[in-house]
């Protein structure tokens, strides 16, 4: 309802707040006259001049000396209704008037728009250089940033014995690595040591590269094992190669001779398809999961038959060999060693059968991985042990004839029942050995994982590979254990535990690489810039077999190169970026040894068999890397090559093409040179650029870069002085070089080389008038036809006609050479004028002069060019001085 009178109104809005009342807030309560009693002293306020600021600001501009009465006069007379107008008045009739009036404003605006667009175009492309710029700091702050990310997350947990080394003076497990000094510092002194270590590496490295160009298989493991060995001769490092050796049985590099396969060759991403592209639960990938866990528990069963054999060796007279050193006496002897003590036995509950601990033997031959000998040392005692103990040896057997090492069903629920009636309660009293095999041979009691017989981090490990056996659907949860459930409780227990003080960061990834978890072993070691050389090039080594998975997205922007993901199935995957890591370790060596940095970056390249997605990136990432080290070590003819007339030299790069992806020269040159000649352009770099166009035989590119260098000399003749100068003789050499030789010649557009004469005479012009030769400048412009000095209305018509035909690099420059050829006629107009003789050659030049300033000024009224509106003062002033 609409409200009629002024009261109703102000009712009305009484109800407005009436729900805030109880928040005693007070009220303001004014009537409708009062309202508009204050409206009106309010605008009679406002209305009434203030003469105390008015005053105040008098007094104030008095202090400074200014009139303030004068100068508002002064501002009041100002008119600027004509200041668009001409300064005399024009007639109707007066067409020629009315057009030169129209002709100077259009030419005011012009200059006005040009100074807009000029200042727009500045503020872009500074904004366009500055975000590029960022972007390549950035990558490189992110990069920096991802090499120094810590390691976190450390457990707690405790494994009890587990962490001790075996028994005796030698410690498989002590640290090493107080020996060693520090990776890659950033300081002269230790850049020294550090490319003194990676030599060895290198040269592994290089080979590697010639092996891929040829074809062979190649020991890359191996061939890092002996390069270990040199790299720290001065201060060794036993756990390094001992690391090596263990990753060359994983690999499976074990039947070499003399550098090669003897068997079964190991060629290049060999496990790639298992490992990265099948699926986990295929039988491809659980078969590949099996090779390598026999591979890790070879090394460790080699490994400790070398205890072994050095624990007998140390300690003859308690070992008491004897005169026959075979291995079921060396073993006798060991165990001897361990348990008898003046006669007697030191361990209760070992079964002595004959003077010897049977089961304790049947284990260690067990342990060091002889299988078949263990069988016929059981065969050998079988009417010797307990009645109920018999059945051990067709278990055994059984388990040797299985390729799976799995016991056919009846037997295995046999055994099982066999363990849990006898032994599984009876642990504190049964023999621990014979306990231990029954656990390994049956898959007895998984929930308990150990054994009084295991004492070392190296048993443990060989324990829990030995348990593992790939799931299969009819097996109870509680009877199944598989390499994903060693690998949560590795990293339950965490590097906290493997390497307690932090100063033996090789034992924790050695466990990570029994377990498999070679992503995860990486980015471990990638955290200790003491190993950083092992890092890469271990690396290197499980990517050239297929056994580092990288990122589906290379984020440059992460600095953590380490992540997880789920596949299809819903298993965990890891991911290291190994591109990451190799630029890296790429940039240090680049930084002295950029040749040799190469073979780094050509290793990226290893990973194009995956998805069509990451074999390009990967591609473009390669490609990208080996740009920057070409445009940071600037040797562009060792690298990239050179041409010298007409005769291809080709760079080092060349030879390594098919490692990189790159079919031919051609796209060599498309990818690389060329892509690195753009960026030095795109960054202002001309010299470079040039250099870089040239070696890619991209003759036109050259010449407009080269007009660029000259066309700046023009603009600024003082460029040839500065340290990074235009070096005009040289570019006078390179042009005469290209029009000498018609195969180049043909290549390059002819308006380039148009534009590139002319520039050049500019340049020769700019010369001769810095140097006040004003008659020669002249006659120089003269030979050169760009601007009519003689000539009628139509010629001059036809000169402004062709200027519009002309490159940017002479257009820009008209303003300063209609300048200078104005003031060169001027100066000899001051000559001749101030000469004392008075004859007709004198009057005949000073005509001359005068006519060629008025056709200069007609061109330049002519063209279609914004020129600064100082350009046509000055020209003006000029012309002026000469015709009056």
């Amino acid at each position: 309802m609409a409200l009629s009178t002024l009261a109703q109104l102000a009712e009305q809005s009484k109800q407005l707040t009436s729900h805030i009342g109880g928040l005693q807030v007070p009220q303001i309560k004014r009537g409708i006259d009062q309202i508009e009693s204050q409206s009106r002293k309010l605008a009679a306020k406002a209305s009434k001049p203030n003469d105390g600021t008015d005053n105040k600001g008098q007094f104030f501009l008095a202090k400074g000396g200014i009139d303030a009465n004068v100068m508002n006069t002064t501002l009041n007379s100002i008119n600027l209704k004509s200041t668009f107008e001409p300064f005399q008045p024009i007639h109707d009739t007066d067409t020629e008037s009315f057009l030169r009036h129209q002709h100077e404003q259009i030419i005011i605006n012009t200059i006005d728009e040009s100074r807009r667009e000029t200042v727009m175009d500045f503020d872009s492309n500074f904004e366009t250089s500055l975000n590029y710029d960022w972007e390549r700091t950035k990558k490189r702050i992110f990069e920096e940033l991802g090499q120094h990310q810590g390691q976190g997350g450390r457990s707690e947990a405790d494994l009890g014995q587990s962490t001790r080394s075996f028994g005796g003076n030698v410690s498989l497990a002590q640290s090493q690595s107080g020996a060693y000094a520090p990776g890659f510092a950033q300081n002269a002194a230790s850049l020294d040591g550090i490319f003194n270590k990676l030599k060895p590496y290198y040269k592994v490295v290089h080979d590697l590269c010639e092996a891929r160009l040829q074809g062979p298989a190649f020991p890359l493991a191996t061939s890092f094992v002996d390069a270990s060995r040199l790299a720290h001769k001065d201060q060794p490092n036993p756990k390094i190669q001992e690391t090596w050796e263990l990753l060359v049985s994983v690999l499976g590099e074990q039947e070499l001779r003399n550098g090669r396969f003897q068997n079964m060759a190991l060629k290049e991403r060999v496990y790639a398809n298992a490992y990265l592209m099948s699926p986990y639960r295929s039988p491809a990938a659980a078969l590949l999961r099996d090779r390598l866990i026999n591979g890790s528990k070879s090394f460790l069963e080699k490994q400790f038959m070398a205890h072994i054999d050095a624990s007998v060796k140390e300690n003859p007279a308690e070992a008491n060999l004897g005169g026959v050193p075979s291995l079921s006496n060396t073993i006798r002897a060991f165990v001897q060693l361990k348990y008898l003590r003046y006669g007697s036995w030191s361990q209760p509950n070992l079964e002595i059968v004959n003077g010897q601990a049977v089961w304790a033997q049947i284990y260690y031959l067990f342990r060091t991985g002889h299988v078949q000998d263990a069988l016929q040392f059981a065969r050998d005692n079988e009417l010797n042990l307990n009645p109920a103990d018999r059945h051990f040896v067709s278990y055994l057997q059984a388990y040797w004839q299985s390729e799976d090492r799995t016991l056919p069903s009846t037997m295995q629920d046999r055994l099982r029942q066999d363990f849990n009636s006898r032994i599984r309660y009876s642990s504190d009293t049964v023999d621990p050995y014979k306990l231990t095999l029954f656990k390994i041979i049956g898959q007895c009691e998984l929930t308990k994982r150990t054994t009084p017989v295991i004492g070392a981090v190296e048993d443990f490990i060989w324990l829990h590979l030995s348990l593992i056996r790939e799931p299969r659907d009819n097996v109870a949860a509680h009877e199944k254990y598989d390499l994903v459930d060693f690998q949560a409780l590795v990293l339950k227990y965490g590097p906290a535990h493997f390497n307690p003080n932090g100063n033996n960061p090789l034992q924790y990834f050695q466990v990570l690489i029994h377990s498999q978890q070679f992503e995860r072993a990486i980015h471990y070691l990638y955290s200790f810039k003491a190993y950083a050389l092992e890092t890469v090039h271990m690396a290197i080594a499980l990517t050239y077999y297929g056994l580092l998975r990288i990122p589906s997205v290379h984020r440059v922007s992460d600095p953590n190169p380490f992540s997880t993901t789920k596949d299809a199935q819903g298993h965990e995957v890891s991911h290291f970026n190994f591109t990451h890591l190799i630029h890296y370790q790429a940039r240090i060596i680049a930084e002295r040894y950029p040749t040799e940095a190469l073979p780094y970056l050509y290793q990226i390249c290893l990973n194009t068999d995956l998805t069509q997605a990451v074999n390009q990136e990967q591609i473009g990432l390669c490609h990208s890397y080996i740009q920057e080290l070409v445009l940071q070590a600037k040797d562009y003819s060792t690298l990239l090559g050179s041409t010298t007339h007409g005769i291809k030299t080709p760079g080092v790069i060349e030879k390594y093409l098919p490692l990189i992806k790159i079919a031919n020269s051609r796209q060599f040159v498309k990818e690389i040179t060329l892509a690195a000649a753009k960026s030095k352009a795109k960054e202002g770099r001309v010299e470079d650029a040039i250099q870089l166009y040239s070696i890619a035989e991209s003759y036109n590119q050259v010449v407009e870069l080269l007009n660029r260098q000259l066309a700046e000399f023009v603009s600024n003749p003082g460029l040839a002085s500065t340290e990074a100068g235009v070096n005009i003789p040289a570019i006078r050499r390179l042009i005469n070089e290209y029009e000498s030789d018609p195969k180049v010649s043909q290549q390059i557009m002819s308006k380039n080389l148009t534009t590139c004469d002319i520039l050049l005479k500019l340049v020769e012009f700019t010369e001769r008038y810095d140097r006040a030769k004003y008659e020669a400048a002249i006659a120089t412009i003269e030979e050169l036809g760009l601007i009519p000095l003689e000539a009628d209305m139509g010629q001059i018509a036809r000169k402004a006609d062709e200027f519009q035909a002309l490159d940017e690099c002479v257009a820009r420059n008209l303003p300063d050479v209609l300048l200078k050829t104005m003031d060169s006629l001027f100066k000899q107009y001051q000559i001749l004028k101030n000469s004392p003789y008075d004859d007709a050659g004198r009057r005949d030049s000073i005509t001359m002069l005068k006519r060629r300033a008025r056709t200069l000024m007609m061109f330049a009224g002519s063209i279609k060019f914004r020129m600064p509106a100082d350009t046509y003062a000055n020209l003006n002033r000029l012309d002026v001085m000469i015709v009056a």
